[in-house]
């Protein structure tokens, strides 16, 4: 009996390639394989199909099969010229190779091989075209591999101009890491840990926007076909995103054009700095990074040349010479330039101008941005070309747990230890979803570490407590009276208020702005003074446009502007003052986007009465535009701006829970994105694009709890047709994380005999999604896989899951079940491979398989 399981990164290791040869041979391969998938044949040495709307997956087939299907469609190869196509398909990472995780023995022995390709569609002659034409994928893959393989690790640090621009890179990207690292939460020696010590790496999430052409569409839903769409393809661990996407270029624009987009709080400059310096590090050329508030104005260009390179010399006139060194640089394509918060910039159109201002010289740099998921979101065709990631929250519960084991590890596990029975209480999902945040947990857990205060219920209240745990830490050193700190708040809060509303300039302030709100910065105890003595306001650098060199300040993080600006509104008719008759008098900031964290920060403020947060959310719901009477409109109802403020309202009602409007709002949120039936026309009807898309992104923002119990009451519904439920079903995997309702509604639509193998595999997909360590959620995707009838695919997702959710914690139902599934005989080999690579995520792999003494073969 053998037994193994070492897995390694499954990085193909082998052969001399041909890729002249690989190139004519590949396309014979594929030529057969579409065509034996486009006219729906059978093989026993070969299965194919369209998976993932238009992924191609072939799930068995050996050299010598698919050399037989090459003979079928006029041109033959022999198994070695496949075996160099596959090969050289792999190295260019045009295909996937799935045949596991095992060592590189196992697979460069392997007769059975499983491959997936994804293509621009499933026609045939346009993939091909796509693929092979001159310039096509192909030659882009193949000449990006050879550039990469070109590059030769310097060992010498790059100069030019007598200039060692690798050690000044260095300097600036130091200095800029001391304006940018969160001071206040670590000023204190108490306070201080390892940074190192608590790194979650964050997922990144790339978002493309898919063709949705493999299937027909009913002329009632023939709005879907032009409906932009973003949906995760690819999840990638922080070490997987740099050496994948940073040095080795994966994706369509190679490494060339990355945004990186996130809420408020997700890490985004901390993980641009993490890019920086291992761009810096590891010798991939010079970094240089550029803080897109500090433009004032300026094109990228003249900023480099008159601001960046005069500070980075330390000299008061750049020479020629040393400008024409730096274009030399870019010119070369070894300058990364890292944008910072393009949210954060003076121009309405972040976005557009950026893509205006990469031009000329400036064009040959590879560009890394960062940007608030909710400007991105506004704009996000002005930089099309750019290959979009998201920073990811953290999961409940594994992410967080081990965040918050890392904090207190040096300092008092126990207390760690006290905090998270307390935040995994039953009762706590409110603060739960909260935490996942970066920011947020770190919030919680230094106020954890110098009170046992409790647990707060908004982003507002966790916010309230840090700011009363600063003022307790500062104590010793700069102590205020409740006074002091109340007038500090309060002045905060209309400094704050004052600079959202500005056009330009919303987070980088001048000296003069603050000083008209705090006073002299100089006078000791003056407001100003001590803002920055408390840490409240930081120094970041001096005006571009200023000729006295006038200083700029910053609030320490943009999330805590919004908090004080939200702490400066008394009353709601701020935010909205509706004067029909004549809008230009009237107040309407509730359509502003830089205004709706300040509005949910306001919801959630414990000292503003229920009676007032009601009117506000019943003021938004009745909002009418005036633009017409929308209401007689099949499938529309609502004005632009009417569904707007209905949106923000959706937004809304998670801050303030106790709203009496809030069952109903959530139950329109979730017409609207799902669609109603027509009791008249007897089917089901969609809702426009846009109200649909609206109705889609702030489902995930509303009020959890609502919209999961709304979710289930969906899905139960006769009437629903099969791809709405399985919509409705995913978005039950996207936001019912741990929450018992959302398993049970799962387990009961797995559980259907009649159900849809798709809904089902979507079901099983969201059930490991959600359920982790969920003993009922084990048992149902237990029982599934051992169903004789089930399909292949399902199987594999349900594996997936399984392996997800019990597996990685030693679930001994779940192991059992997968080491009963991968002795039986008949199981196919692909299936075998997941449920090896399921059984590899558990720590007790080896001693189950010893322990039943599995003789588990491959291929």
């Amino acid at each position: 009996m053998e037994n193994f399981f070492l897995f390694d990164d499954g990085t193909y290791m082998g052969r001399n390639l041909s890729y002249d040869a690989g190139r004519k041979q590949a396309k014979i391969l594929l030529s057969a394989l579409l065509s034996f998938v486009e006219n729906l044949e059978e093989s026993k040495d070969c299965k194919a199909d369209w998976q993932v709307d238009t992924e191609l997956w072939v799930t068995h087939s050996t050299l010598e099969g698919l050399a037989e299907l090459t003979k079928s469609y006029n041109d033959s190869l022999d198994a070695e010229a496949i075996r160099n196509a596959l090969n050289c398909l792999i190295s260019l990472k045009i295909l996937q190779d799935k045949r596991g995780q095992t060592n590189a023995k196992t697979r460069t022995n392997s007769k059975v091989w499983l491959f997936a390709l994804k293509f621009p569609s499933i026609d045939k002659e346009e993939n091909l075209n796509w693929l092979f034409k001159q310039g096509g994928e192909w030659d882009k893959r193949r000449e990006a591999q050879k550039n990469n393989s070109a590059k030769v690790p310097k060992t010498a640090k790059e100069k030019s101009q007598g200039v060692d621009w690798q050690e000044i890179c260095g300097a600036m990207l130091e200095k800029h890491k001391r304006l940018t690292t969160n001071e206040l939460l670590f000023a204190d020696d108490e306070m201080k840990f390892e940074l190192e010590a608590i790194h979650v790496p964050l997922a990144l999430v790339e978002r493309n926007k898919p063709k949705k052409c493999s299937k027909d569409i009913s002329p009632e839903q023939g709005s879907r076909l032009y409906e932009p769409s973003y949906e995760e393809k690819q999840r990638f661990e922080h070490e997987a995103f740099l050496e994948q996407v940073i040095r080795d270029g994966v994706g369509k624009t190679q490494g060339h054009r990355i945004a990186l987009i996130g809420e408020p709080g997700a890490g985004k400059t901390t993980q641009l700095q993490t890019i920086a310096f291992w761009i810096l590090n590891n010798n991939l050329g010079i970094p240089i990074w550029i803080s897109l508030a500090d433009l004032q104005g300026k094109s990228v260009e003249n900023y480099l040349l008159q601001d960046w390179l005069k500070n980075a010399l330390e000299v008061v006139r750049v020479k020629e010479e040393q400008e024409n060194a730096l274009l030399d640089l870019f010119k070369n394509n070894r300058v990364w330039l890292l944008l910072d918060a393009a949210d954060e910039m003076s121009s309405l159109q972040p976005l557009t101008e950026i893509s205006q201002q990469l031009t000329g010289w400036v064009k040959y740099a590879r560009v890394v941005l960062t940007c608030r998921v909710n400007v991105w979101e506004a704009n996000a065709n002005a930089l099309e070309n750019f290959e979009t990631y998201r920073l990811l929250n953290f999961e409940y519960p594994q992410d967080v747990q081990k965040f918050i084991r890392r904090w207190f590890y040096n300092k008092n596990a126990e207390k760690g230890e006290r905090l998270w029975q307390e935040l995994d209480k039953a009762e706590r999902q409110r603060i739960q979803d909260l935490v996942k945040n970066p920011l947020r947990l770190a919030l919680l857990c230094s106020t954890w570490q110098s009170s046992d205060k409790g647990l707060p219920e908004t982003k507002a209240g966790l916010y309230q407590q840090f700011v009363e745990e600063v003022y307790k830490w500062k104590e010793n050193r700069f102590p205020t009276t409740e006074q002091q700190q109340e007038e500090l708040n309060a002045a905060l809060g209309c400094l704050a208020k004052r600079a959202i509303d500005q056009e330009t300039s919303r987070f980088r302030l001048r000296h003069k702005f603050v000083r008209e709100e705090l006073g002299d910065a100089k006078q000791q105890n003056s407001l100003f003074w001590l803002a920055l003595k408390l840490g409240w306001l930081n120094e970041v650098g001096l005006a571009a446009e200023s000729a006295t060199k006038e200083k700029v300040y910053a609030f320490y993080h943009p999330t805590f502007e919004e908090y004080f600006a939200a702490l400066a509104i008394d009353d709601w008719h701020e935010f909205l003052n509706h004067v029909p008759d004549n809008p230009a008098l009237g107040v309407y900031r509730i359509f502003a986007p830089q205004w709706k964290e300040v509005i949910l920060l306001w919801l959630g403020r414990e000292d503003v009465g229920s009676k007032e947060k009601e009117e506000f959310i019943q003021a938004l719901v009745e909002f009418d535009d005036g633009c017409g009477e929308y209401r007689a409109i099949d499938r529309v109802r609502r004005g632009f701006y009417e569904f707007r403020a209905y949106f923000l309202a959706a937004a809304g009602v998670d801050e303030w829970k106790d709203s009496v409007n809030a069952d109903a709002i959530v139950a329109e949120i979730v017409k609207w994105r799902f669609g109603e039936f027509k009791v008249e026309q007897n089917k089901w009807i969609e809702f426009l694009t846009p109200i649909l898309r609206g109705a889609r992104t702030v489902l995930p923002q509303t009020n959890r709890i609502k919209a999961i119990a709304a979710l289930v009451k969906l899905i139960n519904k006769p009437q629903l047709d099969d791809d709405t439920r399985r919509q409705a079903a995913s978005s039950l995997g996207q936001i019912g994380s741990g929450n018992q309702k959302a398993i049970d509604a799962l387990v009961k639509l797995i559980g259907k005999p009649q159900l849809h193998d798709y809904i089902r595999m979507q079901a099983a997909e969201s059930l490991g999604q959600i359920g982790s360590d969920n003993q009922k959620a084990i048992a149902a995707l237990v029982e599934l896989i051992s169903k004789p009838q089930l399909d292949d695919f399902t199987r594999m997702l349900a594996l997936e899951s399984l392996g997800e959710i019990g597996s990685g914690s030693g679930n001994q139902k779940a192991i059992d079940a997968l080491v009963e599934l991968i002795g039986k005989p008949k199981l196919h080999d692909y299936i075998r491979l997941r449920v090896a690579e399921s059984l590899g995520t558990c720590k007790k792999i080896k001693y189950q398989l010893n322990r039943h003494n599995s003789n588990i073969p491959f291929g």
